[in-house]
């Protein structure tokens, strides 16, 4: 029987791993059709000049041991010296098992686990980040501008937007129109490449999810009375422990590619996808006007 094919578009996490799931589970050969020569999408590392660059940082964590597994198959988590290590994001909390074989000083292929600090360049200052309510924050904003973010913020939540539909009406909701103009708009069209009002209100909650000026608030009057809190501590909204792969996320999905390779599977970079059409049981997939690379349009079929 002539073998069966699956044609997938883009060679990102979503698309490697579809492809090395049909590879392991099925008799399926994938052909992934990825517009780039980089694997991975926004998730991808950039070799330039020697230097290795996220086009756009990823966190691994997940709530479920599955996905965690998954990854640990391609990248094992570092060696330690603990029985566990707890990892806190976005008021989820995971636990990491100590194992033998992620040894950073001996082997590339390994998810490093460190204390994560990050902070944004924003008004010519460094900001912690996620953004925080401290004096810190405060004082870099100004007496004006935060006087400005608090009466907006007020009037938000005597008068919402109902029934937001985009992220610019979700941000306002959320945060008031005055800290999305200072800050969320740019930061969010700078990362994503499109206008807010492009993106779904319901993309905002999943990425935002328990954050708002009234959680950050609660948070810094715990702070005040000396609340004490540790790694597995829900209430935080900031990642204090995370796991990273050591040559960057896209290094995960370079080393996903390759064995999708290995198993026979095909990968074809510079392809544009321009349309899908079902002829008589066949599946054609044809380039837009031109190749990333200038040449003519290809056909898979």
């Amino acid at each position: 029987m002539k073998q069966r094919v699956a044609i997938i578009i883009g060679a990102g996490p979503a698309g490697l791993t579809a492809a090395y799931e049909l590879l392991k589970r099925t008799d399926v050969k994938p052909i992934v059709l990825e517009r780039s020569e980089y694997m991975g999408g926004i998730a991808r590392t950039v070799s330039y000049k020697g230097n290795r660059i996220d086009i756009d940082g990823h966190r691994f964590f997940s709530k479920s041991d599955r996905v965690m597994d998954w990854w640990f198959q391609f990248l094992p988590v570092q060696t330690s010296q603990t029985a566990h290590t707890m990892i806190s994001y976005h008021q989820k909390t995971g636990e990491i098992k100590a194992q033998e074989t992620g040894d950073p000083e001996k082997a590339d292929l390994v998810m490093l686990v460190r204390q994560r600090k990050s902070r944004i360049y924003f008004l010519r200052r460094f900001f912690d980040y996620p953004i925080s309510l401290s004096k810190d924050t405060l004082k870099k904003l100004g007496l004006a501008r935060t006087v400005r973010i608090g009466l907006s913020y007020m009037q938000a939540m005597i008068r919402p937007i109902r029934n937001d539909q985009n992220l610019e009406q979700f941000f306002i909701n959320r945060f008031g129109k005055e800290l999305y103009k200072t800050f969320f708009q740019a930061y969010t069209e700078k990362v994503w490449g499109i206008s807010c009002e492009k993106i779904s209100a319901e993309w905002g909650a999943q990425r935002v999810k328990g954050l708002s000026i009234t959680t950050a608030i609660a948070h810094y009057v715990r702070k005040l009375r000396g609340s004490k809190q540790d790694l597995a501590q829900k209430e935080s909204e900031t990642s204090l422990i995370e796991q990273f792969p050591k040559l960057g996320p896209g290094q995960l999905w370079d080393e996903v590619a390759r064995q999708v390779k290995e198993m026979a599977g095909e990968i074809l970079t510079g392809y544009l996808v321009g349309r899908i059409e079902h002829d008589d049981g066949r599946i054609l997939v044809c380039g837009g006007q031109e190749r990333c690379d200038g040449r003519a349009p290809q056909v898979c079929r």
